[in-house]
């Protein structure tokens, strides 16, 4: 109890993720159970003259073709395989689109779910303190409050269903069999519509309590999203190593810019910036990379791979370095000294091209 009292936190996604992968999510099997019922008797509905028309056929089948005959094992047994024939032959497509219905009323409530830890067997429950526990719960009586709420529920719509047709009941003895029948079949048909819409009503009624318990049961206490936060962002070490490994990606990506520049203004060797201007397409030179020691050093090399020209300019290759970030254009107090520079690598390029 006292653990309960300490969960005051909302669930976090990683924790609903978890449960989900346990399988434990909001599902009212009391509304499952009630689409199953209630569908089971529209369809019912629309086939029910097929049905008792069938019913009838088969009937007057036995009688006029088994009872003439002299009753035998061969014969009983040749009744009761066409007896299981019919009733299987009637309730397949029924049964098959009342499972549908099941599973259907499951995905809408939870979505699509596969959880192998549903079917692994769980010791504990094999515990008998753990047991004893369970059948003094809170879910324990709740769940017999429920169901002692459907019986006498269930029972009050039987009194008085039955109840508005006891007269004609009295009236079957003089009745055929069809009559009998049909009265049987609209009795149960009119029962069993009133019964589902009940438990129609309470299966919305306890999939919002379901959803409301599970949020419940999903609580954290304050220091189990602190321990959950210190284990999604991860301990010095790794966070360093994470942030290494994202600036040696920035470095290569970099790098691959660097055969696209104009020129490399260096220090020249502790710092190394690559530009380049497109008149067409820029409105000021534009840094492409820049690094310092060693990152300068394979500034350099990869511009005399792809010959780009690198160009000595110690005052002006600190002043980029700390005012201009990869991707920026140069500021304006720098336009006049770049512009000599680009200037200067543009005439070197048509003396080459001579």
């Amino acid at each position: 109890m006292p653990d309960d009292a300490e969960k005051t936190e909302d669930p976090t996604p990683k924790r609903r993720e978890e449960a989900r992968e346990e399988g434990q999510v909001a599902e009212s099997q009391e509304l499952n159970t009630a689409l199953t019922l209630f569908f089971s008797f529209v369809i019912l509905f629309f086939v029910m003259p097929h049905i008792l028309k069938e019913i009838m056929r088969f009937i007057t089948k036995v009688y006029t073709q088994y009872f003439s005959m002299e009753f035998s094992l061969l014969t009983i047994h040749n009744l009761s395989i066409e007896i299981m024939r019919f009733i299987l032959r009637l309730i397949a497509p029924i049964f098959t689109m009342v499972m549908v219905v099941g599973v259907l009323s499951s995905i809408l409530q939870i979505g699509f779910l596969f959880s192998p830890q549903i079917v692994q067997p769980e010791f504990s429950k094999l515990n008998p303190i753990q047991g004893v526990k369970q059948m003094f719960s809170k879910k324990t009586l709740v769940e017999l409050v429920k169901s002692v709420a459907k019986i006498v529920l269930v029972v009050g719509i039987a009194f008085v269903t039955i109840r508005a047709v006891v007269s004609e009941f009295l009236l079957l003895i003089y009745s055929n069999l069809e009559k009998v029948i049909s009265l049987l079949g609209g009795l149960s048909f009119k029962l069993g519509m009133r019964v589902s819409l009940l438990f129609l009503v309470l299966g919305i009624m306890d999939l919002f309590y379901q959803r409301w318990q599970h949020e419940q049961d999903l609580k954290m206490s304050k220091k189990e999203v602190e321990e959950e936060r210190k284990q999604t962002e991860g301990n010095p070490e790794v966070k360093q190593q994470r942030k290494q490994k994202q600036q040696e990606m920035a470095q290569q990506r970099m790098m691959q810019d660097v055969p696209d520049a104009d020129v490399v203004i260096t220090n020249p060797t502790h710092f190394a910036i690559a530009i380049k201007f497109d008149i067409e397409a820029m409105e000021a030179p534009v840094v492409l990379a820049k690094g310092q020691d060693d990152i300068a050093q394979k500034i350099k090399e990869v511009a005399q791979e792809n010959e780009i020209e690198i160009v000595e300019e110690k005052p002006l290759a600190r002043a980029l370095y700390r005012m201009v970030e990869i991707g920026e254009e140069i500021p304006a107090e720098l336009y006049q000294a770049v512009a000599e520079i680009l200037a200067y690598v543009y005439q070197m390029d048509d003396e080459r091209r001579l």
